[in-house]
């Protein structure tokens, strides 16, 4: 009798293996995919096994979605955020797969534990989770130009290479070390400069939105004992700064040591190590406030001069109905022919200058740019 139950359990498993082993989805819709390997389980009732080994094969699919979803949004999700994945993901994973092959599947007293191997669609739970507004649209990245020098003053290369793939790998984009280099020679700045003005100078050459500032160093600590095996420590300390405003948007500092053959790999090892270990939290602290500048703008005060109170609230609804990125537009007050206003924009108070000056026709005023800087912009203004 004992015989005949483990041959039919054999039986079970063979024909769920051989059922689902190179299962591959029809409606799949493309895009990048990752492998992933998952596990599932599943508890025996009076449904029997055979629906058992299915539910344990569901959960493995799960899990499998989950750890997707976990290695694009990692330590982004909140208790909302959780909810919404589980609803508008998880309830339908088999959807994000597209195709995955059993490795095991046994049972332990009560239990039926599944192995898959499972090929999950990157780019779909990409795209779905910026629908949900849980992950930031690639076309709202900001570009971005590190600047983190070492104790030479140079570009820190081990440091800055790890860090910017770490970065790229979740889809910020960035400007390349050729071209900073042209740029820093034609416009004779230092690395170590990281003043306003010269990284204003090179956002405007490059389109950079966002600066990575700081230093990324490391220095000899000593030599393994009884090997010829180095160690070196980093020190790392870097800012990212909103260039349109030059506010700290993201900050991180560490330490840590790193052990190699050579002097070189030593020193290599210990920033690409402070580099992995910074990158989430570093990249959360950007995602969340630049998701919240796309969303709301960055608050920029324009000073109008020559306008009547009546033309001043006229001023008002065109600045809204004419110039797209302008997300909230607030009149501050109105004394004589001056009127203060306070404007949400999304891009800088440059961007804003350049889009009222050409949309002034439309607006229906002659409008002349007295000048702008991180934060505010003067103008002259005449009703057509």
């Amino acid at each position: 009798m004992y015989r005949l139950l483990l041959y039919v359990c054999y039986l079970i498993k063979l024909f769920i293996a051989k059922l689902v082993n190179n299962w591959k989805n029809p409606d799949f819709k493309g895009g990048k995919t990752t492998k992933i390997t998952a596990e599932g389980f599943a508890m025996a009732d009076g449904r029997g096994d055979a629906n058992a080994i299915e539910r344990a094969i569901e959960s493995a699919k799960r899990n499998a979605v989950e750890q997707a979803v976990g290695s694009i949004i990692h330590g982004v999700a909140s208790v909302g955020n959780n909810k919404l994945l589980e609803s508008k993901i998880y309830e339908n994973t088999t959807g994000y797969i597209s195709s995955y092959k059993v490795l095991d599947i046994n049972k332990n007293t009560s239990i039926w534990h599944s192995k898959i191997e499972a090929v999950v669609g990157v780019d779909m739970i990409q795209d779905n989770l910026q629908v949900m507004g849980i992950l930031m649209d690639r076309k709202n990245m900001p570009l971005i130009v590190v600047l983190v020098i070492d104790e030479n003053g140079e570009l820190s290369e081990s440091f800055n290479v790890q860090l910017e793939k770490n970065m790229g790998d979740k889809g910020f984009k960035f400007v390349s070390a050729g071209s900073l280099r042209k740029i820093m020679k034609g416009e004779n700045i230092n690395y170590s400069d990281n003043s306003s003005v010269a990284i204003k100078k090179i956002s405007e050459s490059t389109g950079a939105q966002i600066a990575i500032v700081g230093k990324a160093r490391a220095a000899y600590f000593t030599t393994i004992q009884g090997t010829a095996m180095k160690s070196y420590r980093s020190d790392v300390a870097i800012t990212a700064i909103n260039i349109s405003d030059y506010s700290t948007i993201a900050r991180a500092t560490h330490q840590t040591g790193g052990v190699g053959g050579s002097d070189k790999d030593a020193y290599s090892i210990a920033l690409v190590k402070s580099a992995n270990s910074i990158s989430d939290d570093f990249i959360n602290q950007i995602v969340n406030k630049w998701q919240s500048e796309v969303q709301n703008g960055t608050e920029y005060t324009i000073y109008v001069s020559g306008l009547d109170f009546d033309d001043s609230i006229d001023f008002e609804y065109a600045l809204k109905k004419n110039i797209g990125d302008i997300k909230n537009v607030y009149n501050r007050g109105v004394s004589g022919d001056s009127s203060r206003f306070v404007v949400q924009y999304v891009g800088t108070s440059r961007n804003l200058a350049v889009d009222i000056n050409a949309k002034a026709k439309n607006m229906g005023y002659q409008i002349i740019i007295n000048g702008f800087d991180d934060k505010t912009i003067t103008l002259k203004a005449s009703k057509k």
